[in-house]
């Protein structure tokens, strides 16, 4: 591509009186920012997916422990507990989540440390199962996960029509004295830890909604996930919002390598 075009310095000019819209090496660039901000944000998406394919790994176990013999004998579904005495609610119930602002504190600190434990795996498996699947059915969870994410990996190595346009945003805004590449190095990471923050905080709710609405329950929890959990009611902007972030990291890295 850019021998092509370095050919095509020599090859036809404007008639006199006018001007190029758009000069040849200006031409030039514009074609190396579109191909290293595709391969970067491929690069990106590739690895979230393998760090993704990392952590469900880590549920295999959780998964093969629940089919056991020794599992199904040792938790019987018919058990009868106070709600504030099962794993999940109990690990999610504290002082501090009475408070909204201490409340996203603790969810915001969550997210480093054990984000999804095992009782709240166990506990969202039971959920969507009660909910699409007949009561004991033998179904993977996490195999399921897995091909979710699979799925979605599809929809954020793309790269769609809002982000180029916010790409194009960025570079109208680059202006000396705005600190433009500082704004882009700050909001992906405001924007991936209030992300973060939220999908802890939303495990956390249905765990107080259990409490709220029984004050026994027969099993394992049944966790009920709603778009009222979401922002402004619509799940699928956490997907956008991991698109986005991915899109302005490897925007931010071709300035920063300096390789256009």
């Amino acid at each position: 591509m850019g021998r092509i075009l370095a050919e095509g310095r020599h090859g036809k000019h404007c008639p006199r009186g006018e001007v190029s819209l758009v000069s040849e090496e200006g031409l030039h660039q514009l074609h190396m920012f579109i191909f290293f901000l595709a391969a970067f944000h491929v690069l990106y998406s590739a690895l979230t997916m393998a760090l993704g394919r990392a952590k469900i790994r880590l549920w295999k176990e959780w998964e093969r422990e629940i089919s056991s013999l020794e599992y199904e004998s040792s938790n019987d579904p018919r058990r009868v507990r106070l709600a504030h005495e099962t794993s999940f609610v109990r690990q999610h119930e504290s002082s501090w989540n009475k408070i909204p602002v201490s409340f996203y504190f603790v969810s915001f600190f969550r997210q480093f440390y054990r984000s999804v434990r095992k009782a709240d795996y166990l506990s969202m498996r039971h959920g969507f199962i009660s909910v699409h699947l007949a009561p004991g059915s033998k179904f993977d969870f996490q195999k399921y996960i897995k091909r979710s994410l699979e799925d979605d990996f599809k929809v954020v190595v793309g790269i769609s029509p809002t982000l180029w346009a916010s790409a194009v945003l960025f570079l109208l805004l680059n202006i000396n004295g705005w600190q433009t590449l500082l704004w882009i190095s700050i909001m992906p990471l405001i924007i991936i830890l209030a992300v973060g923050t939220k999908l802890q905080a939303i495990i956390t709710q249905m765990a107080l909604e259990i409490k709220e609405r029984h004050s026994v329950v027969q099993g394992i929890p049944l966790v009920q996930v709603s778009d009222h959990h979401f922002w402004f009611g619509r799940p699928h902007l956490v997907l956008f919002f991991i698109h986005f972030t991915l899109f302005q990291d490897a925007f931010q890295l071709i300035f920063i390598l300096d390789v256009v």
